[in-house]
């Protein structure tokens, strides 16, 4: 993370707008936040997805008579902080309200409100998050996108260092917690799992409270796995890695006897890189009748393993067992 941290810390120096995009809980906000304190700027921070585009941003409008001639105006209405941020910064931006934005667009573009300047705006900073399946969010308006000079994507990147500087998570367990995130989640579980997520638990543990009580009830993870790396223990003696699911097959077959968190580790590696599953056909046959059946919903792997399935005719052990298993669990192979 220290990249993007001197990327901020050399965009804000030189005012520039930019706009971040990163998935939840990566620290987006720290980093601006304490940034813009490092630098001694007046911020004005605005969570874009609860504003109200009028009372918050653009203004109320109030009607008003000049004394003098008696015409009628109106005055927009709103805080006054505004008027003395340095920086402002639109947390959740692709979140908000379409007036919000088009508001946004403005101070972004001409660094006024409803025309009228704000004297002490230098730059207009914004986060969001990646519109995917995981987060209901859209992208933003190509318009505004365009008007930000820059763009920084923040990776998810668990730091030791954080956990145990910032955080005051004890050393032993930040280096387990981010080799758990590292080596034992799949891609999807990293991108359900945030480093914020791997703090609040590290620091729950810290406390004596049960891991358990710190993941949301809808995210499934290996939780033995980081107890044993907790206890200085992995759930294999070793890193599972494509290389190493097809090279030491032998190891991997004994380690997983009797062994239900290494089955789930290797089942959870070969769904993850279907294209090794034609060369692991020891370490499927291994597994038990529920994740084999999980591993075929994968129309890659499925496919891969028919294919051998059908080659059985060619004398290979393993290519038997493999077409014996298929067919006993319903799996065709004509």
């Amino acid at each position: 993370m220290g990249s993007v941290a001197k990327r901020i810390q050399r965009y804000m120096g030189i005012k520039f707008n930019v706009l971040l995009r990163g998935p939840h809980g990566v620290g987006k906000t720290q980093m601006v936040v304490e940034e813009v304190r490092r630098q001694g700027l007046r911020l004005k921070y605005y969570s874009a997805a609860t504003l109200d585009p009028w009372a918050d941003l653009v203004g109320i409008p109030m009607p008003m008579t000049d004394d003098t001639t008696k015409e009628k105006f109106l005055v927009f209405i709103r805080p006054a902080d505004i008027d003395a941020a340095e920086i402002v910064f639109f947390d959740e931006l692709n979140r908000s309200h379409p007036k919000v934005q088009n508001a946004v667009l403005e101070m972004v573009q001409f660094k006024s409100i409803n025309g009228v300047p704000l004297p002490n705006l230098k730059m207009v900073w914004a986060a969001i998050n990646p519109p995917d399946d995981i987060y209901q969010v859209t992208e933003l308006n190509p318009t505004l996108e365009d008007r930000f000079h820059l763009h920084l994507d923040v990776p998810a990147q668990p730091s030791v260092a954080y956990y145990t500087n910032g955080a005051g998570i004890p050393e032993d367990v930040a280096k387990a917690l981010v080799s758990w995130w590292e080596r034992d989640l799949d891609a999807n579980l990293r991108r359900l799992v945030s480093p914020r997520r791997l703090e609040y638990m590290g620091l729950a543990h810290a406390k004596g409270i049960e891991l358990r009580d710190a993941v949301p009830s809808s995210v499934r993870v290996p939780l033995q796995h980081l107890y044993r790396r907790l206890d200085g223990d992995t759930a294999l003696g070793f890193e599972l890695t494509r290389q190493s699911l097809v090279n030491n097959q032998g190891e991997i077959l004994a380690e997983m006897r009797d062994n239900p968190e290494a089955m789930l580790a290797v089942s959870e590696r070969l769904e993850a890189w279907p294209s090794i599953i034609a060369r692991c056909v020891p370490l499927f046959l291994a597994l038990t009748s529920e994740l084999q059946a999980r591993l075929l919903r994968h129309p890659q792997i499925k496919t891969a393993l028919v294919n051998l399935g059908r080659q059985n005719r060619h004398g290979r052990q393993d290519l038997r067992a493999l077409a014996d298993r298929l067919s006993a669990i319903g799996v065709s192979l004509r």
